[in-house]
């Protein structure tokens, strides 16, 4: 548990907890088929419990806002480089697909159904794809700047 859910999480005994109290309430009402699997069937409780704990941690704790600085208060220009540069080795670390629409669709402000006839992805599939692609820039961003407050939300 405490590698899937980070070896510093604060809830890792509340979940350790949640998961033993449901495989003994699924023994007791004989929910476990096979007793010569029980190993199993504890998995499939605790990957069940995580995957409850990270849908639950991630609806409550978005990402910190960003304050936009004041206006006439600039980003020193080191700190605006540091930024462009992780930007960019962000971006390609992810694949071509992922570069290619998140580009389209952030800097090139194309619409959502031009993108689509260029790639050929249904509407759902481009939700996805776009849903992915934003989470593993943010993940890379944010690895490669190495922010202390922002890196908590990576080890949940």
């Amino acid at each position: 548990m405490c590698y899937e859910v980070g070896f510093f999480c604060p809830d890792v005994d509340d979940i350790v907890q949640e998961a033993l109290a449901r495989f003994l309430v699924a023994s007791q009402q004989e929910k476990v088929r096979n007793p010569e699997a029980a190993g199993a069937f504890l998995l499939g409780v605790c990957r069940n419990v995580i995957s409850e704990y990270r849908r639950r941690s991630h609806r409550e704790d978005p990402m910190p806002e960003v304050v936009p600085e004041p206006p006439g208060k600039s980003m020193p220009e080191t700190e605006l480089f540091n930024c462009r540069e992780a930007i960019a080795r962000a971006m390609e670390q992810l694949s071509e697909r992922d570069r290619s629409i998140l580009r389209a669709f952030y800097l090139e402000e194309k619409t959502k159904e031009d993108i689509m006839a260029q790639t050929g992805l249904t509407d759902q599939n481009f939700r996805v794809v776009l849903f992915r692609a934003k989470e593993k820039f943010r993940r890379l961003y944010l690895e490669l700047t190495k922010h202390p407050s922002a890196l908590r939300h990576l080890e949940i």
